[in-house]
């Protein structure tokens, strides 16, 4: 069986887990990734985006949040999806572009929530590329 992330089990049932932090980037429920009934998610990511939610390190948990599922090496998704072999950090400017032309108010949402990330963060580049994005023009 694999460890709860240090998380007591009366805590599962806690509202503020239950729902994803936001619809685009971090689209899974802490208690999704803790009870895994839908996918398999893998360490260490599993437990660096709990602690990243928790700790508003939201650059941190979005990168967790891409490498979760696995199949992520050395920053590069292996072949999945429409774009094989796609950096994380391409792969979340063509998520960031896609929300922000099809979800601009679950973009603004997310932006929002983002403005408060901590000092922490170790990957401030996955927030630079997407309030980049935001600034950008739209284009046809």
């Amino acid at each position: 069986m694999t460890e709860m992330a240090n998380i007591p089990s009366s805590d599962l049932n806690d509202p503020a887990i239950m729902h994803p932090v936001e619809e685009l980037f971090l689209d899974i429920s802490i208690h999704e990734v803790l009870t895994q009934t839908m996918v398999t998610f893998v360490e260490p990511w599993k437990t660096t985006y709990i602690d990243s939610i928790r700790e508003q390190r939201y650059g941190d948990a979005i990168w967790a949040r891409y490498c979760i599922e696995g199949g992520v090496e050395n920053g590069v998704i292996i072949g999945q999806g429409p774009n094989p072999d796609i950096t994380v950090l391409d792969q979340i400017r063509e998520d960031a572009l896609e929300a922000k032309t099809n979800e601009p108010e679950l973009f603004a949402e997310a932006l929002e929530r983002y403005r408060n990330t901590s000092s922490a963060d170790g990957h401030p580049e996955v927030l630079e590329i997407i309030f980049d994005t935001d600034r950008m023009e739209h284009q046809d």
